[in-house]
């Protein structure tokens, strides 16, 4: 197994990209503690792993609070020893998804904080209490899931954007400052993935939502959550243990595919000199 011995903490790992990293990561021989704020959600996944065998702990943290990223910390250590791979997938996708992210001159500040402080503090905060112990193991993996719109803006949603805009620079950030610790930081810039919530369901089911994502996509199919987990056991397992500073992208070709123009006759549209 490519994660045997190694012990993760995922954040917003209930549902979703989060919780498709947490199955695959137990699958490959990590124990894991993760977070979220459906308690539901987070005890079934756990049981459910805990069944098949796997060391899995569910611990109610909400990202945006310091304090809660801190005791989730410290419930992964007491629980199964010093870090070695953290993973930072939490985002406030209840406000993101429910249009309150806004253009600036009409989003409310405090949907703004709580979005960026959800995304890009809460990274920070869950880096800040792991590091010391990836320091203790000898050194270890940092991934933070990012997103394409970080690179190619989308219109409307521009707190989340600068979120994960944040998000990338951290990392780079992270890695030249742990590096002489052993301690790699990597990002995974996440394209259109399906997660089979409701909302993305509703998405799916508008044809002209999906003639556009289908028309940003090289590939022939959208993207899983199992599609971001199977990077994020490459960046935290000793695969990659000379990759650091960088960003990897999951996207289907989406963000260096231009879709193809309809054709321009420049001698018919040149004017006359």
């Amino acid at each position: 197994m490519r994660l045997q011995g190694k012990v993760a903490l995922v954040t917003g790992g209930t549902a979703g990209i989060g919780a498709g990293i947490v199955k695959m990561f137990a699958e490959q021989g990590a124990a894991v503690a993760f977070t979220g704020r459906n308690d539901l959600r987070g005890e079934e996944l756990a049981a459910s792993l805990r069944a098949d065998g796997h060391a899995v702990t569910y611990v109610h943290a909400d990202s945006s609070i310091e304090q809660d990223v801190a005791r989730a910390v410290t419930t992964a250590v007491e629980t199964y020893g010093p870090i070695t791979a953290l993973v930072n997938s939490a985002a406030a996708t209840d406000v993101t998804a429910s249009g309150r992210d806004n253009h600036v001159d009409e989003i409310d500040t405090a949907d703004w904080d709580y979005i960026v402080r959800t995304a890009l503090n809460g990274t920070m905060w869950a880096c800040k209490y792991a590091v010391p112990h990836l320091r203790a193991a000898g050194g270890g993996s940092i991934v933070n899931i990012s997103a394409s719109s970080s690179l190619r803006s989308l219109r409307s949603r521009p707190a989340y954007q600068a979120a994960k805009g944040g998000v990338n620079v951290l990392t780079r950030q992270l890695a030249a400052d742990y590096g002489a610790d052993d301690i790699r930081a990597n990002a995974i810039i996440v394209g259109f993935i399906y997660t089979g919530e409701e909302g993305m369901r509703r998405l799916l089911a508008d044809p002209e939502y999906m003639q556009v994502i289908r028309g940003m996509l090289v590939l022939p199919r959208l993207g899983e959550p199992a599609d971001i987990a199977a990077a994020a056991v490459y960046l935290a397992s000793d695969e990659s243990k000379y990759v650091t500073g960088t960003q990897i992208t999951v996207d289907g070709g989406a963000t260096g595919f231009q879709p193809t123009l309809p054709r321009f006759n420049l001698k018919s549209s040149t004017s006359d000199r």
